[in-house]
């Protein structure tokens, strides 16, 4: 699983007309035609970081995360967000995730009486053949990503983020 590193919250740009992002913003590719190709996205903050992986208020991935992600799976689709500091006359270009949750939970995860999960156990034939993805069935929208993807991102200089285990198993 990937998320954004919380402990370079307070040192990273914010966004113009936004005082807070605590949520993520969910997009989906059935939304893929009500967004434009490219859009200008206006952030201020003087020497403030942008990491490689931001998920408030949506899910935006450098360029060089947006090809690791390419290279492992199909399925996933991008929207442009040239990110652009007036202030300090910078512009990046980030993209902005777009991707499906998938009926994956397998019948080993475990959850509380309220209904949230505790143990969350993906199986790994309903998975085979996705990379990067979200998880039907759960609130949760931090985005999963295969141990081939893992591997890849840290093979590179990527930062800012945090990557967790979720544990696979085998439906009997």
């Amino acid at each position: 699983m990937i998320s954004q590193d919380r402990n370079l919250d307070e040192h990273l740009i914010s966004f113009e007309g936004l005082k807070s992002a605590t949520r993520t913003l969910e997009i989906t590719t059935d939304q893929s035609q009500e967004l434009k190709d490219l859009t200008v996205v206006f952030v201020h903050g003087e020497n403030k970081i942008v990491p490689d992986f931001i998920d408030r208020p949506v899910v935006l991935v450098s360029d060089e995360l947006k090809k690791v992600m390419e290279m492992h799976d199909d399925n996933i689709m991008f929207k442009c967000a040239v990110l652009t500091n007036v202030v300090e006359e910078t512009q990046l270009t980030y993209w902005l995730i777009l991707v499906d949750r998938l009926d994956c939970l397998s019948s080993l995860s475990e959850y509380d009486p309220w209904g949230r999960p505790t143990r969350i156990v993906i199986d790994k034939h309903k998975a085979a053949g996705h990379a990067v993805f979200r998880i039907a069935g759960i609130d949760d929208k931090r985005l999963i990503i295969n141990l081939d993807v893992t591997e890849s991102v840290l093979r590179r200089e990527l930062w800012g983020m945090t990557l967790e285990s979720i544990e696979i198993g085998e439906e009997e």
